[in-house]
């Protein structure tokens, strides 16, 4: 068991006074940001190592990034910070392997802002935090919420595994009409927009919205085939979903990390839209929002649309530490007659975790 398990510490609590040396494993944003944290402490770190195939000549913040097993034989007794996400099953052997070898953690950074999850930051949102708690429907919501609050707090992400549930469980959640509606906001490269309208059958009409050029490329590749295979209307649109409509900046070649810049000129000119602006008179029967750190813009501006056609919402609650409560008590506060879950899906981290509304 964790040795933070027992106590009133939280992650970055326990590594200031850790007596074992403490090493990265991953480098890139993920690592930027722990690191940042750990010299924010005066934490020391002893080294940086990748997974076999990524271990080249190359540095990481003045660091060698190493392999593994030559980090473990200079320190046998060594903690692994992990720095990445991940649902590949070969990666999660690993990472349990190395489990079984080292105390390993996974420190919960935020994607967007600078709020992190430590125990101050608990302490003062405790009660937004038990508000939410209190009104998820059932046990698997109240237990994931709790196991991944823990997390947040520990780093011990084998509290994620207990709570991890299929994406085939929102069949039993969601009760869509037929013939029914799906709004995709954030649909990557298609993969959401295949897996939902086979989960759910009777959509039939689906309007997919993607930022970002390359992703939005693939996405009219990859839903090209839908519209025939399942009978489907696919409108794919490229557009930032805001609370507002204009247009505004997003950083260039940050792939799937498409987001909302503050300010003028800082990157590539794009549309934005509200979520009243998008459908105007189409209604909708299914929303997706997984719009990196937009969600709560998107909510603001598609306000209408949730008092006028009270559509199911699967509302991703990750990208930043106050999504945890700022979304589900906004949505409720539109819309009071939502019942709330929440699900985790197969991953390592807080990705692919989310709030269901459902009105029926």
């Amino acid at each position: 068991m964790s040795p933070l398990m027992n106590s009133n510490s939280d992650i970055w609590q326990y590594l200031t006074t850790a007596q074992k040396p403490v090493v990265l494993y991953g480098t890139g944003n993920g690592g930027d940001k722990i690191l940042d944290q750990l010299i924010s402490r005066n934490i020391p770190v002893s080294g940086v190592f990748a997974s076999s195939g990524f271990v080249r000549d190359r540095y990481f913040r003045g660091f060698k990034v190493e392999s593994y097993e030559a980090l473990h034989e200079r320190f046998p007794d060594m903690i692994v910070l992990i720095c990445f996400g991940t649902s590949l099953p070969d990666v999660l052997s690993n990472i349990d392997r190395i489990a079984g070898e080292c105390e390993v953690y996974a420190p919960d950074v935020p994607v967007y802002g600078t709020d992190l999850f430590d125990m101050e930051y608990y302490a003062s949102h405790e009660k937004d935090l038990s508000d939410v708690r209190e009104m998820l429907e059932d046990d698997l919501s109240k237990k994931t919420f709790e196991s991944v609050v823990k997390y947040k707090l520990t780093g011990d992400y084998m509290l994620l595994r207990s709570c991890e549930a299929p994406v085939s469980g929102l069949s039993k959640i969601f009760s869509l009409p037929d013939p029914a509606s799906y709004i995709d906001l954030g649909a990557y490269n298609g993969d959401t927009v295949s897996l939902y309208t086979s989960l759910f059958p009777t959509i039939q009409d689906v309007i997919a919205v993607e930022p970002d050029r390359r992703n939005f490329r693939k996405l009219s590749e990859n839903v090209s085939p839908l519209r025939e295979e399942r009978n489907l209307t696919i409108s794919c649109v490229r557009s930032l979903i805001s609370d507002h409509d204009g247009t505004s900046f997003i950083p260039r070649n940050l792939g799937r990390g498409v987001h909302e810049t503050e300010g003028a000129g800082k990157g590539e000119e794009l549309t934005v839209a509200s979520l009243v602006t998008l459908l105007q008179d189409k209604r909708a029967d299914l929303i997706k929002l997984d719009v990196e750190g937009n969600e709560k813009k998107a909510i603001e501006g598609g306000r209408d649309i949730l008092l006028r056609d009270r559509p199911s919402l699967i509302v991703s609650c990750y990208h930043r530490s106050s999504d945890l409560f700022e979304l589900p008590l906004l949505i409720k506060e539109i819309v009071p007659e939502y019942k709330v879950y929440m699900r985790h899906h197969p991953h390592l981290l807080c990705w692919d975790t989310e709030f269901l509304f459902c009105a029926n």
